[in-house]
């Protein structure tokens, strides 16, 4: 059955942007190359004060879980992917896996590419990590240039339990040109029927077009154009692949996470949006690109805290970081640096491998119903946060609460700390405080806690409440 994810509050306001839709699929039919300007969503809105009920949280699970890779499945070291010299046979992925999340009790999901040949290769591979990670979720989709013919492995494959699929979607970035140019609309659209036919097991989404910051939203309907409510009707969530400049979480830019999704939730008739590619700095235009000289893991960690922080609070539905493993080919061309480790198993993790490895300890939930409990509410207020900032609720389903607060900005430790206090209604036992991005281990600890005020710089912090 579909899955049930969170109502993308944040985003309802777009409801009254429905005449501006209509005139830029106007523009766009009409040969324009100007999109009208962004559709900015609104901001959090910070809970008022006094909190007499408590802030609702969400599940640990919503948070970590929210986070992908996309994988590229290999039984030996020789990948048929053309994604040599990345390893990504069974042992080697799990290590990657495992070393994120250690015995946190989460699992991250997976997105694999598919095509018909390559049935028995993953009725074989995803077995093997499912098992490993216990509650993993899978999208799979149908890489570039297949055919409709491609479709019908896909779904047996999602048809078994034991591989972990939950969304099949369609195919992968039929705008963009791999070689012999963008795929024609009508064979777009044969694919995502063929996928939609099978929407009563598994959850379907819409194919991930190649678009771009800022208006992705003008990048998909120029490719659908009169085809986009055929599309619309045959898909329950939308999805779209998120590659920001700079920084991505500052509001009012055009290229933030939160105008990304809301632009793509706008022309997909509201469906949820998953990010099912991601990388923070891959297309980054001020220099900082992986293979430029201005390029720092650090900066990879902050980002992609930053996003994944933002999106588990504005409800996309996933984000997957592309890919886990760097990849190349044997013809001489450079390797694509793009992954949380550089070729395999965990070898040589990154920066950013290290954050989420932090946060997973951090909010670890050893519970067996760690993904089926349900969550109280948390007696807390955060004043003095600026627009770029943020915080939210979360619950372990041993009753502590995490409140991760984040500060965004163009990079990690530039700008001035802003003040900020906490306050609860009633006093707490004990209040951790960590910083994911430097280590997992606490910064700080208070007892009997009513009100703490404290100095964040561009950051992240995630406070462990003991009520």
């Amino acid at each position: 059955m579909p899955e049930t994810v969170p109502t993308q509050v944040e985003f309802a306001a777009l409801e009254a942007c429905h005449t501006a839709l209509e005139a830029r699929v106007a523009a766009l039919e009409a040969g324009s190359v100007v999109p009208p300007e962004p559709i900015i969503p609104p901001e959090p809105i910070i809970p008022p004060e006094p909190i007499l009920d408590g802030v609702q949280a969400k599940r640990i699970t919503h948070l970590i879980e929210t986070f992908g890779v996309n994988t590229f499945s290999s039984m030996d070291t020789n990948n048929r992917w053309g994604s040599w010299p990345a390893d990504y046979s069974p042992n080697s992925t799990i290590a990657a896996l495992r070393y994120i999340v250690g015995d946190s009790g989460f699992a991250l999901r997976l997105r694999e590419y598919h095509f018909a040949n390559c049935y028995d290769l993953q009725k074989q591979w995803l077995p093997l990590i499912v098992s490993a990670f216990p509650g993993t979720r899978v999208a799979i989709c149908p890489g570039a240039y297949a055919t409709p013919a491609d479709v019908p492995t896909m779904v047996k494959l999602a048809s078994d339990p034991a591989n972990g699929v939950v969304w099949l979607e369609g195919i992968n970035e039929p705008n963009g040109d791999f070689g012999r140019g963008p795929v024609p609309c009508e064979v777009t659209q044969e694919i995502q029927d063929e996928c939609w036919k099978s929407a009563a097991s598994v959850t379907v989404m819409g194919p991930s077009l190649v678009a771009g910051c800022p208006h992705p939203e003008g990048w998909v309907t120029s490719y659908f154009g009169a085809g986009m409510d055929a599309m619309n009707a045959a898909m329950h969530h939308s999805n779209g692949h998120y590659y920001p400049p700079a920084s991505p979480d500052i509001p009012h830019t055009g290229y933030s996470v939160n105008e990304y999704v809301g632009g793509l939730w706008g022309v997909y008739a509201q469906h949820d949006v998953h990010l099912t590619e991601f990388h923070p700095t891959l297309y980054n235009m001020r220099g900082n690109a992986p293979d430029k000289p201005g390029w720092s893991g650090e900066r990879d960690a902050y980002y992609t805290l930053l996003t994944l922080l933002r999106c588990a609070e504005n409800g996309t539905a996933g984000l997957w970081w592309y890919a886990l493993f760097d990849y190349g080919d044997n013809g001489g061309k450079p390797i694509y640096k793009c992954g949380l480790f550089p070729k395999h198993g965990a070898d040589n993790p990154r920066p950013v491998a290290d954050a989420l490895q932090a946060l997973c300890a951090i909010c670890a939930d050893h519970g067996a119903d760690l993904r089926t409990f349900t969550p109280g509410k948390l007696d807390i207020t955060v004043s003095g946060l600026t627009d770029h900032m943020a915080f939210d609720v979360y619950q372990a389903s041993n009753g502590r609460f995490l409140v991760p607060i984040w500060h965004a900005a163009e990079d990690v430790g530039q700008g001035a700390a802003v003040q900020v206090t906490v306050s609860f209604g009633t006093h707490k036992r004990v209040v951790n405080a960590f910083d994911p991005l430097t280590s997992m281990a606490e910064v700080a600890s208070s007892a009997d806690v009513l009100d703490m005020v404290i100095d964040l710089p561009p950051g992240v912090l995630v406070l462990e409440v003991n009520p």
